[in-house]
Parts: C-alpha cells; structure tokens; sequence
C-alpha cells in the first residue's frame, strides 16, 4: 500500500517534531523551510547550564536536526515557500519554491509550523537598541554566548552590571499587542543565573511589569534567583535608554512601588523582545485558507491551544498559534503529528 505523505510548513522545533513523528507512523514528509538551514531560531540559543541542567531544552532541538538529516522518509526543502496551494481529489496540492525551482507536491494532510518574528525594535527607539553596541536583544545574547563561550569572551573585561528589561513589546496596548509572550521572564531568569555563574560579583537587575511564573518548577527557580543569586528585580519598564557622551548606559524609569523617577547606569542592557505572528502568517493563512485570531497569530477553531483548523487536513504547530516555550512548542507539535494520523486513520 502506496504511503501516506503530508507537507510541513516550517523546520524549527514544531516542525522537526512533527515531522519526526509522522515519519515513526510511516508518512513520508514534505518538509518546506524558508531559512537555508532547519532548526528555526531556537537553533541559535544558547545551552544555560551551570553547575546542572536548566532545562532550557535548547539542545533537543540540536537532536531533532540530527534526527531529521538521518530520517529517509522526510524530504527537506529549503530557502522554500508555498508558491501556490489547492485541494484536489486526493487531498491537497502545493507548489513550492526551492532554490529558484518550482516542485509539484501532493499531500494528504499539512501541518503549519511556521513559528515566530521578534518584536520589531525599530518601532522602539527609546531603548537606543541599534545606536548602542551594548544594548541587545535576548537573542543577540543567546547568539554571542553560544559563539563564544562565556560573557567576558564576548564583550570583554569590565562589565560589572546588566540590566534586563522585560516586556518589550508584548502586553502594550498602545501598539495593538495586549498578550503576554509567556516566555520572556524564564528566559531572563535563565541567562542571568548563567551570567552569575560566570560573574559572582556582577549586579543583576530585571526590570519587569510584572514575573510571569509559566512552566513547571518555575515559582522555585524565581525565589533561588531572587535569594541565591541575588537579583534585583525593579517593577518598572524604563522610558528612555541613553550612552552619550558616556561609556556606560544610563536607564531613566519610574519605580512603580516608591512612584520615583530614578537614573541608574549599566554596562550592558538586555531586551526581551516579544514573540510576534511571523511576516508570512498572514499571507500563508489566505492561500490556505486558514484564520487569524485577533493579534494575527494562526487561529485553531476549538480553544486556545487547538492543532485543529477549520480547514480539514490541516493542523496547527507550535508558536504560529500563540507564544510556547520549547517544551510546549514540542508537545504542541507532538499532539499536532497526533491529529494527523488521527485524520489519515493510521
């Protein structure tokens, strides 16, 4: 009996995962990603460990590449997009676009795994990010740490205190973007216990609204960073970001607590951007027919955390349909490669 195939939009962690499982079931698969390389931007995140394991499962997601490159049954495609996209007798047709040609691909069943966009901070020039080498994106840490090492390789002697500031671009209606991005205050919290295990001396501050306590064990992990690793969390998020004509960067913020309005001076500043709907989301929703809900993420049709659309055959994966750490986003797609065996009734 001819195998069943099924097309998966997307190679980051939801779309390895789905792909690896549907190939364990016998599918083969279509695996279409836009980038040169699979392994989306989780792929780019640092391990977190110190003296033990953080559970960051940044490095399953180095696994999953492996398992996929060694995987016959899953055909990848990169630098590829859906050019065209239909139902026909015997499920759906697509035509994707791969390094400059055009593939004729017939599918049983597809699975969106299209994943996310950082929060655009050309649109916040108040925290100087562009203008000052020493303010950064969450990622662009993550980038420099897996790169080289440790903190002192990458940006030298002498940083002896960081600033976190939460909650950039996520829960601000002023820009349309009310929800929380449920990731950011874990991954703050990590990188700065990694950068305390390196630096015992240096001085640890996150600016938050408030510290969203999302995943398992993370109301302990929050309390040792607070007492052990004596963090200082100020409940504020600062107005203004500023280096000249100084060496260090000065944050200008209102403490919501004590209602003052402070000035401290940091030698590096760390972003955490929100998770945002991917640029494609939009246009990839009209070719197959699929529906946003009202922040222009991928919508489900029954509940918030639904694989299934109201497009027969086609499945939801990961963070396209709302922000997920790297555990649920590989749960998310587990449960997703689920529905669709579940549909192809194997």
């Amino acid at each position: 009996m001819e195998r069943k195939k099924a097309l998966v939009i997307g190679a980051g962690a939801a779309g390895m995962t789905s792909a690896l499982d549907l190939a364990a079931r016998g599918v083969d698969v279509f695996l279409v990603e836009k980038a040169a390389d699979i392994g989306g931007r989780a792929a780019e995140y640092c391990c977190k460990a110190t003296d033990e394991c953080n559970r960051c499962a940044a490095c399953l997601v180095l696994q999953q590449k492996d398992k996929v490159a060694q995987e016959p049954l899953i055909q990848v495609f990169r630098n590829a997009s859906v050019k065209e996209f239909s139902k026909n007798k015997d499920g759906f047709k697509a035509t994707v676009a791969s390094d400059g040609q055009d593939v004729a691909l017939e599918c049983q069943a597809v699975i969106v795994a299209t994943g996310f966009d950082p929060y655009n901070l050309g649109r916040r020039s108040e925290f100087s990010y562009g203008l000052e080498k020493k303010v950064l994106s969450g990622l662009d840490l993550e980038r420099a740490l897996k790169e080289k090492g440790s903190l002192t390789a990458a940006f030298g002697p002498g940083i002896n205190k960081i600033g976190f500031v939460q909650c950039v671009g996520s829960r601000d209606l002023s820009i349309g973007n009310g929800y929380c991005s449920r990731v950011c205050c874990m991954y703050a919290a990590k990188l700065a216990k990694l950068i305390r295990s390196e630096l015992p001396e240096v001085e640890l501050d996150i600016f938050y609204m408030d510290f969203q306590s999302f995943g398992k064990g993370f109301a302990d992990f929050d309390k040792d960073l607070r007492e052990s690793d004596k963090v200082k969390f100020v409940r504020s998020i600062p107005s203004k970001i500023y280096g000249f004509p100084y060496d260090y960067l000065t944050v200008r913020y209102t403490d919501t607590l004590s209602g003052k309005t402070l000035e401290d001076k940091y030698d590096l500043i760390v972003l955490s951007l929100a998770i945002t709907p991917s640029a494609s989301s939009s246009e990839l929703a009209q070719k197959l027919g699929l529906g946003l809900d009202d922040y222009g993420f991928l919508a489900g049709d029954s509940g918030e955390e639904s694989m299934v659309t109201g497009q027969p055959g086609i499945f939801l994966a990961g963070v396209c349909q709302g922000p997920k750490d790297i555990p649920q986003t590989i749960g998310h797609a587990k449960a997703a490669a689920g529905k669709v065996c579940g549909f192809l009734e194997i």
